[in-house]
């Protein structure tokens, strides 16, 4: 499995996101939504270490990526739902 890299500074980042945390604070985004890929940036690398294991390993990581993206999607409306 591949791991993303922020596009400014070369952090871990979640499958999804081009940046990492601390360059989002740095760029003004608001802590709901930094919160949620420091969540997201955390799933990430224990999937890292897990990768290219056994099959019962494998279907964990696929399960856990599925709730993390359920997360991000209730954040991400979350988030919308306040702004407007």
């Amino acid at each position: 499995m591949a791991v993303d890299k922020c596009i400014t500074c070369g952090d871990v980042v979640p499958e999804g996101l081009q940046i990492c945390p601390e360059c989002m604070r740095k760029s003004g985004a608001n802590e709901k939504e930094i919160e949620a890929a420091e969540e997201l940036r955390d799933i990430a690398n224990i999937l890292s270490i897990t990768a290219g294991t056994d099959g019962n390993i494998r279907v964990a990581m696929e399960s856990i990526l599925n709730i993390a993206n359920r997360l991000e999607r209730r954040k991400q409306s979350e988030i919308s739902a306040e702004n407007y």
